[in-house]
C-alpha cells in the first residue's frame, strides 16, 4: 500500500495539468489514480483492452463524442436526477446506475465478449465512475441539477452546477498533488480503505447524493471563500474515492 502511495506523489510531480473542467481535468485525475494503485499486470491487461488508447483519453471519451448525432442515445448516461424528497427507484431507464452496472456486467463475464465490447466497456466505466461522484450528477430534477440555480463567485455569474463542474476546479487549479493531499488527509485505516473499494454503485449514488445538503448550502447566490475552500476540499476527496473505486474494478477483473 506504502509503494502505491508514493507512486500517486511521483505522478504529482509528472504531471502538471492545464486548467479545464470537472470534466477533462476531472476525469483524467480519476484514471491516473486508478492507474498508480494498481500492479503492473493489471494495467498490461487492460492497456491489451484499450487498444492503444491513454487512460486519459479512454476516461474522456464520453465527453468527446457527446456532441455528435450518433452517440446522442447515451446523454442520459452521464447522471441520475430524482425528486428531492424521494429516494432512487430501480428503473430500466438509461442513467449513470443502470450504465454502470451494465459495465460491472459487462466485465462479470468479460470471456464471453468481444475485445470491441470491452473496449467500449472501458470507455464507459472510466468516465461514468467520476461522474457518480460529481454530486450535482446525482440531484434533483426540480431545478435540472442545479443548473437553474444563478450563482455569483468572486463577482462572476455563473450557474451552481457549472459552479461545481469547473468554477471551483479552475480557482483552486486542482491537480494530482491537491488529491493526494485530500488522500492523506482522510487518515484511512486499512479497513476504512476497503470500505471505500467496495464495489455497490447504488452505495457509491447514495453517499455522493448525500452530500447535496452541503452543495447546496450557498447561504444565497453569491458564494464566499469559506464556502470555496470546503468546497474544493470536497471535490478532492471525490475525485480520490471516484480514483480508488476504479482501480478496485479494473483490480477485481483485470487481475
Amino acid at each position: 500500500m506504502k509503494h502505491r502511495f508514493l507512486v500517486l506523489i511521483g505522478l504529482c510531480v509528472f504531471f502538471s495539468w492545464p486548467v479545464y473542467s470537472w470534466g477533462p481535468t476531472g476525469h483524467k485525475l480519476v484514471a491516473l489514480i486508478a492507474r498508480s494503485q494498481l500492479d503492473d499486470k493489471v494495467v498490461e491487461n487492460v492497456n491489451y483492452f484499450l487498444k492503444g488508447m491513454s487512460w486519459e483519453d479512454a476516461a474522456c471519451w464520453m465527453d468527446q463524442v457527446k456532441n455528435e448525432p450518433k452517440y446522442d442515445y447515451m446523454k442520459t448516461w452521464h447522471y441520475v436526477n430524482f425528486p428531492k424528497d424521494k429516494t432512487y427507484v430501480v428503473t430500466k431507464e438509461f442513467n449513470v446506475i443502470t450504465r454502470l452496472e451494465y459495465c460491472l456486467r459487462m466485465l462479470e463475464y468479460k470471456t464471453y465478449q468481444t475485445e470491441d465490447v470491452l473496449h467500449e466497456t472501458l470507455k464507459l466505466l472510466f468516465h461514468l465512475i467520476a461522474d457518480l461522484h460529481q454530486p450535482l450528477h446525482c440531484a434533483y430534477e426540480e431545478d435540472r441539477s442545479g443548473n437553474d440555480i444563478k450563482i455569483y463567485m468572486i463577482a462572476k455569474e455563473t450557474n451552481l452546477h457549472k459552479l461545481w463542474d469547473s468554477d471551483i476546479i479552475e480557482n483552486k487549479r486542482m491537480d494530482m498533488w491537491h488529491c493526494a493531499k485530500a488522500l492523506v488527509g482522510l487518515k484511512l485505516s486499512a479497513k476504512k480503505r476497503a470500505d471505500i473499494e467496495k464495489i455497490n454503485v447504488m452505495v457509491w449514488m447514495n453517499e455522493t447524493r448525500a452530500l447535496l445538503p452541503s452543495v447546496y448550502a450557498t447561504n444565497g447566490n453569491k458564494v464566499d471563500l469559506r464556502y470555496i475552500d470546503e468546497s474544493a476540499t470536497l471535490i478532492e476527496i471525490q475525485l480520490m474515492k471516484a480514483g480508488l473505486r476504479l482501480a478496485a474494478v479494473l483490480n477485481k477483473y483485470f487481475k
